[in-house]
């Protein structure tokens, strides 16, 4: 029976398994990872400098009146989020060997945690407080426009994050319906074929065309929908931070996800052992995180998206 039972200790091998291919997670292009060497510490981010008046009528040989750029710092600590999952010994052989084993029981324990973080940037995105909240009322499309005015000024790629049930919801609004067509079809890169099979992928590249942002981002609805009834009806603008390390320095961007790196390269730490006292074999799945949101003013919620509103139609 050893041939069934896991290795004990770290493993490195199991840390970059892919745990949700079919829906994915969008979590971190939301809020893109920076690497921590620690558990604590600060983090130095730009934020949207006001603009100052223009001076005019200087006196010769004084000096023009000085706006100074203000640090930004906040601290962070990072916290322990972590799952286990186990596979009796006698499951082992049933499932194909102890490497699938392995793979599964990894697999399920990372697929956890990474769960965990999706859901707290969903909670961040849509119930972000300082996030303007704005009632779409009786145009979801003139809301949208209204959003992506207000975020302009912030750098990066504009999308609009919803959960899949909002989505789809939002794909059966009259106001949006009504623009489908060969034209906005050709203007979007999508094939009329395509939106008549109400293919995702396609439908996701019309909405975009339609409110004029560069993607559209679907969340799995157990963290962007189900989780939360606040989160029903609701969805966000938001611009997309460059993913670079230092970039939350260089520019103001809406947020960064501090995860520290116990070993240096990698903020996943999987590990295994057998218990001999249960004849089990257990996978944990651990991390260390905190989300920093850094300029509120870099997304914007639309809510009013259920199904009693009058923009809706049951077609």
């Amino acid at each position: 029976m050893d041939a069934y039972k896991t290795s004990n200790g770290e493993r490195e091998d199991l840390a970059d398994l892919e745990t949700n291919p079919i829906i994915g997670f969008i979590g971190d292009q939301i809020f893109p990872v920076v690497n921590a060497a620690e558990k604590t510490g600060s983090i130095y981010y730009a934020d949207l400098e006001a603009d100052a008046a223009v001076q005019t009528g200087r006196t010769l040989g004084v000096a023009p009146t000085r706006t100074l750029i203000a640090a930004n710092v906040d601290t962070f600590t990072c916290a322990e989020k972590v799952k286990r999952y186990g596979m009796a010994l006698s499951e082992v052989k049933q499932v194909g060997g102890i490497e699938v084993a392995d793979a599964f029981g990894a697999a399920a324990s990372k697929r956890s945690v990474q769960r965990g973080v999706e859901e707290a940037v969903a909670d961040a995105v849509l119930l972000g407080a300082g996030i303007t909240v704005d009632d779409i009322e009786a145009s979801f499309v003139t809301a949208a426009q209204v959003g992506l005015n207000a975020i302009r000024r912030y750098p990066g790629r504009t999308a609009f994050v919803a959960s899949y049930t909002i989505f789809n919801r939002i794909m059966r609004y009259t106001e949006v319906t009504g623009r489908f067509g060969l034209s906005s079809a050709a203007v979007s890169g999508v094939d009329a074929v395509d939106i008549v099979a109400r293919r995702p992928e396609a439908l996701k590249l019309l909405l975009a065309g339609i409110i004029g942002v560069d993607e559209v981002l679907i969340g799995d609805d157990d963290q962007w929908y189900t989780s939360d009834a606040a989160k029903q009806d609701r969805a966000a603008l938001v611009k997309l931070p460059d993913p670079g390390q230092l970039s939350h320095k260089e520019n103001a961007v809406f947020g960064k996800n501090l995860m520290y790196l116990p070993d240096g390269s990698q903020p996943y730490v999987i590990e295994s052992f057998y218990d001999n006292d249960t004849k089990v074999n257990v996978y944990d799945a651990t991390i260390w995180h905190e989300l920093k949101t850094l300029n509120t003013g870099a997304a914007y919620i639309l809510s009013g998206l259920d199904e009693g509103n009058t923009v809706i139609t049951t077609v």
